[in-house]
């Protein structure tokens, strides 16, 4: 029996595919709102995801198992800051100031990525212990 993964992570990120490893092998992507069906070998494996060098939370899973994609507080809250403080930015006089000011924003918002989980999974529910 398959697992479910679906994909539920908002409007950030929307246009691009998340990479799905299973076993730390990549076996498919997902869009956002979509799911994907995937055979696990022997009945059980570690699942994670990933997307330009941002990653999740490692979890196992077994057959049956519907898991949900979903994105971190950290990505939900850090990410929308990025349009008001560059608005910030943008009303320092002196350009070199700005400049570097950015840079040093954007560099540590792209760094972040790497080293905070930008997704969470979870497993919403199994299948085969549900009952009619």
């Amino acid at each position: 029996m398959p697992i479910i993964i679906k994909r539920n992570t908002g409007w950030l990120g929307v246009a691009s595919k998340i990479q799905i490893k299973l076993n730390g092998q990549r076996i498919g992507s997902v869009m956002e709102k979509k799911h994907i069906e995937v055979e696990i070998p022997k009945g059980k494996a570690n699942l994670e995801v990933t997307r330009f060098g941002s990653n999740s939370n490692k979890i196992a899973v077994k057959d049956g198992d519907v898991i949900e994609i979903t994105s971190t507080i950290f990505y939900r809250t850090i990410i929308p800051l990025i349009i008001p403080i560059s608005f910030l930015i943008s009303l320092i006089p002196n350009l070199t100031y700005k400049l570097i000011i950015f840079a040093i924003f954007f560099a540590l918002i792209v760094i972040s990525q790497f080293f905070f989980k930008i997704f969470n999974l979870k497993v919403v529910t199994n299948k085969t212990s549900q009952h009619p």
